[in-house]
């Protein structure tokens, strides 16, 4: 996973892999996991912060839950100065480059 500070991105140590439940059959109807890599890209409308290394996950749902456990951290990093991600959005690539969701920074609480 790519953790974001203050405009920068700094590469954790591993990307994060999301694994089905044990006998889950995500992935296709045969029960095999067919993971995806999801990349989260930060962007404001006029620059954009890209996440070279990305995650893989098991569905697009699982990504956006790491996508949201990543805004939590951002957030985390410095609560007082939240003013500063106003108008950013942390968007969800898939591998082809298409945005598979897109979550605004300054619309989700500070915990």
């Amino acid at each position: 996973m790519v953790t974001f500070t203050n405009g920068n991105q700094t590469p954790a140590e591993d990307a994060v892999e999301i694994n089905p439940p044990a006998g889950s059959s995500a992935g296709s109807a045969t029960g095999l996991w067919a993971p995806a890599r999801y990349y989260f890209n930060l962007t404001d409308g006029n620059t954009m912060i890209r996440d070279e290394e990305g995650i893989t996950a098991s569905s697009v749902q699982a990504a956006v839950v790491s996508a949201m456990e990543a805004v939590e951290e951002l957030r985390a990093q410095d609560p007082l100065n939240s003013d500063e991600w106003q108008g950013w959005q942390l968007e969800i690539v898939d591998a082809s480059g298409q945005a598979v969701q897109v979550i605004p920074l300054d619309a989700l609480s500070a915990h």
